[in-house]
């Protein structure tokens, strides 16, 4: 779109929800309408064999039901209803649908129910894998697991959700390119796949334990959120915003000139709190924060403005 910002407007309804993929996007409204547009070369618009859709439009399969959280992959797309139904649809070939096979499907397919019918709460997608948590917090992930990107182990991948336990209950979740990350009710971050470039955020002695979670360490305060992106991951806690992993980019938000960081760094901007959500594109990293901080900085930026 020519570097410039694209727009739409839903007639009578607003959008509560969006989702980005590789190629796709994904967008709720509050009436419980999915609009997508974007590539279309896997099937995960889910409308069929058709071509990339330039414009958002409803997907026709699911309008009789009320949809509550989208994810988008790189090639797949998830989606829950309030009622609670998981519809899947595009790239399957590493299980990432959790059909129970490895066929790609061009429409959006009905999983069989996987977590006793407890309401899903949060969807995430990766490269080739998949995430489910529950309000009662249980993990459910499933496909790619080559290396050990949805903490299974030895297992090369999973085409059916399984649970992912660590003994406690599980309150947010990520899934990045080729590792993934979540945040327990007690605050700890655990993240575990490809360790390449300092993704993980783990010590040394941890590394060889990577297709396993494991808990990150060196934070001040309790982790909240995480979002990974390609190849770094970012973690919200009540004070600050840590970043790690790969910065060529300038993803991780210290600079030009870091390229690499192995263990969480906390960005000196956002020292004080005012973070509110956290995301992560592939190379590129986003914040929203609360109004206090831009009205602190904007006080900051006059007080200088005086003094100079």
């Amino acid at each position: 779109a020519d570097n410039a910002p694209g727009k739409f407007w839903l007639k009578n309804d607003q959008p509560v929800h969006l989702s980005c993929g590789g190629e796709h996007t994904a967008v709720i409204s509050e009436n419980g309408r999915l609009l997508m547009f974007g590539g279309n070369s896997w099937g995960q618009l889910g409308g069929g064999f058709k071509p990339a859709a330039s414009k958002p439009a409803s997907v026709k399969a699911l309008k009789s039901e009320k949809v509550k959280l989208v994810a988008c992959g790189r090639y797949h797309t998830i989606v829950c209803t309030w009622p609670g139904s998981v519809f899947v649809s595009g790239s399957n070939q590493e299980g990432q649908l959790g059909l129970g096979h490895c066929n790609n499907t061009t429409s959006f397919h009905l999983l069989q129910p996987f977590c006793d019918h407890a309401p899903i709460k949060m969807l995430s997608a990766g490269c080739n894998t998949s995430a489910a948590l529950t309000e009662d917090g249980r993990l459910f992930m499933w496909g790619d697991n080559a290396v050990g990107q949805i903490g299974l182990g030895d297992e090369e991948f999973a085409a059916e959700p399984t649970e992912v336990d660590v003994g406690e209950a599980v309150t947010w979740v990520s899934c990045g390119y080729h590792h993934s990350a979540f945040v327990t009710a007690d605050g700890d971050l655990y993240t575990f796949g490809d360790s390449a470039n300092g993704r993980l955020g783990l010590q040394v002695e941890q590394l060889a334990n990577h297709r396993v979670p494991q808990r990150v360490q060196g934070f001040l305060g309790n982790v909240t959120q995480v979002c990974c992106g390609g190849e770094h991951t970012v973690a919200l806690t009540e004070a600050n915003v840590y970043t790690f992993g790969r910065g060529q980019y300038g993803q991780l938000g210290h600079g030009t000139f870091l390229f690499e960081a192995a263990l969480p760094k906390p960005l000196e901007l956002f020292r004080n709190g005012g973070v509110k959500h956290v995301a992560c594109g592939e190379n590129h990293t986003a914040v929203i924060t609360s109004t206090s901080i831009f009205k602190n900085i904007c006080q900051l930026l006059l007080i200088l403005l005086i003094i100079y």
